[in-house]
């Protein structure tokens, strides 16, 4: 009896490392898993910083282009507005 007990003492360690050999397994795959997502949320915050780079960019060149437009249209506004001066001068 004692041969069978140790027997099935040891075919309940075999058992015990089994299951620590699946948990360790499934541990590492774990682990891949949260270093690919942490090296993925590393590229997306490197591209969101990109864009705000750009943006920033962007807007210098709006605001300068917004200076631009404003200044040729009083410049447009105030050419029709002599034109129709000299129009309505010479038809008077």
């Amino acid at each position: 009896m004692n041969e069978q007990s140790q027997e099935a003492r040891l075919q309940r360690i075999e058992n015990k490392l089994d299951k620590l050999s699946e948990a360790f397994t499934i541990l590492a795959r774990v682990e891949e898993k949260i270093m690919s997502s942490n090296a993925r949320i590393d590229r997306l915050e490197f591209r969101a910083d990109e864009s705000e780079r750009d943006m920033d960019k962007m807007k210098g060149i709006v605001g300068y282009n917004q200076n631009a437009v404003r200044v040729v249209e009083r410049f447009a506004w105030i050419l029709v507005s002599s034109l129709v001066g000299t129009v309505m001068y010479f038809f008077k």
